[in-house]
């Protein structure tokens, strides 16, 4: 019902879209993208600790970015459907990595 009252009066509107922004930066603060996280930064997530963080990143640099959170699930032993869940609500996000276009033949041979 108060929600209702101040989005009536479109003076109080400017409170609305404050918070609301307000509440998005400090989502997004708060995430972190998995395939460009540091070790630091993986720890803050809530559910992940040193160990945790450690093999994400060694993962990580031996097979290459993960393409889903899923995909972390397969390749980190211990992270579950459910702990996957959670990490997903702690703010843990993945994000594409941008692909690498192919190199010019014409590059290739200015380069030798």
């Amino acid at each position: 019902m108060c929600l209702f009252r101040t989005l009536s009066h479109p003076k109080q509107w400017g409170r609305v879209i404050v918070c609301v922004v307000l509440l998005a930066w400090a989502w997004q603060a708060q995430a972190v993208n998995l395939n460009q996280a540091s070790l630091q930064q993986l720890q803050q997530i809530k559910g992940i600790g040193p160990k945790t963080a450690e093999r994400i990143i060694h993962e990580r640099d031996r097979a290459g970015p993960f393409s889903s959170l899923q995909d972390l699930s397969d390749r980190i032993k211990g992270i579950g459907p459910k702990r996957l869940s959670g990490l997903h609500e702690a703010g843990l996000t993945i994000e594409p990595m941008p692909a690498v276009p192919p190199a010019d033949k014409n590059t290739k041979k200015q380069a030798k």
